[in-house]
This record gives structure tokens, C-alpha cells and sequence, in this order.
């Protein structure tokens, strides 16, 4: 695919959206159970390796997905992993959410084929995890999970290096690959 064409997204059907939702939310879960075993505040805060997976699947296949992978799927991870509190249907699907809804709306595929496209995916990313922060830390202070403070400190801490860091290491493995192949066909 020359790198200057751009690629005509269509809307997916409603069995293409559950599908991949089910995919994207199941594979950000597991990502986040099986990489998060380094609490930071025990039983609320983990060093999460995968923090960027919703950022990624934003970018390839929207902002809707995104935020659904980031939403369910750290919501599956609280249910599978014991970490599920009353801030988590709340507080946390919002702001894990909008870490995949933001680099969607404001990056594209084939925008990660050059290094400013890579530097855009990994600022944009990094903005959405610094709106999530907040957000994820005031469920934790009003449930008494964790203080405010604290809470954003170590969330900064967890999630931010591996967003800034992975999101474009990710997107320039995975996204000519795709792209090349026509598999990034619809976004929503």
C-alpha cells in the first residue's frame, strides 16, 4: 500500500462491532490480569505493562472500540482479578475508557506509518492518560480505596510509562502489517 493512500473506512455491522468488541475488551482484561502482578497501592493500583492496549485499539479501529476495550475490558480485569470496588463501574470504566477514546478520535492507521505520526499516537495517548488519572483517583478517594493524592501519584506511575512507550512501539510493529493486508478495513 503506498503510504500516502488512504483508506476507506466503512461502518462495521452490528455482528463485526460485538465481535471485535468482545475481542478488544477480552484481550485488554486478560493483558492487564496477566501483566499486573506488581501492586502499587494493594488491591487498587498495579503496575500495568499493557496500559496502552485501549490507546491501540483506538487508533486501529476507532474511538468507539477503544473506549470499549479500555471500559469492559479493565472492568473484566477488577472482576477477574479481585480488584472490583464501587468505583470501578463508575470512575474507572469512564477514565480507562477515555484512553482509548481519545487517540482514536484524534489518530488514524495510517497516520503511524511515519515517526510523526508515532510521536502524535504517543502524545495524544500520554493526554489521555493524564485525564484518566484524575478521573480513576476520585473513585478511589470516595470509595476509601485510596487518597486522592496518593492514588494519582502511583496511577501517573503505573499506567503512563508503558502508554507513552508502548503505544508507539506497538503501532509501528503491528500497523503496516495491517494496513498492507486490507484487515483495517472499518473504524467506529
Amino acid at each position: 500500500m503506498d503510504h500516502e493512500a488512504i483508506p476507506l473506512y466503512v461502518k462495521p455491522n452490528s455482528m463485526q462491532f460485538l465481535a471485535y468488541a468482545a475481542v478488544c475488551s477480552a484481550v485488554t482484561a486478560v493483558g492487564f490480569l496477566l501483566t499486573a502482578p506488581i501492586p502499587l497501592i494493594p488491591g487498587a493500583i498495579h503496575w500495568r505493562v499493557l496500559a496502552f492496549l485501549p490507546c491501540i485499539f483506538g487508533i486501529l479501529f476507532g474511538p468507539i472500540m477503544g473506549f470499549v476495550s479500555g471500559a469492559l475490558g479493565n472492568t473484566l480485569w477488577a472482576l477477574l482479578g479481585g480488584y472490583f470496588n464501587p468505583a470501578t463501574p463508575i470512575f474507572d470504566l469512564i477514565g480507562v475508557g477515555l484512553t482509548g477514546l481519545l487517540p482514536g478520535l484524534f489518530v488514524k492507521p495510517e497516520e503511524c506509518l511515519t515517526k510523526k505520526g508515532l510521536l502524535k499516537a504517543s502524545v495524544i495517548s500520554a493526554i489521555s492518560g493524564f485525564i484518566m488519572v484524575p478521573i480513576v483517583a476520585i473513585g478511589f478517594d470516595l470509595v476509601g480505596v485510596a487518597p486522592f493524592t496518593p492514588a494519582c501519584v502511583f496511577l501517573v506511575l503505573s499506567d503512563l510509562p508503558p502508554i507513552v512507550i508502548g503505544t508507539p512501539i506497538v503501532l509501528a510493529a503491528v500497523t503496516p502489517a495491517l494496513l498492507k493486508r486490507g484487515l483495517l478495513k472499518w473504524r467506529l
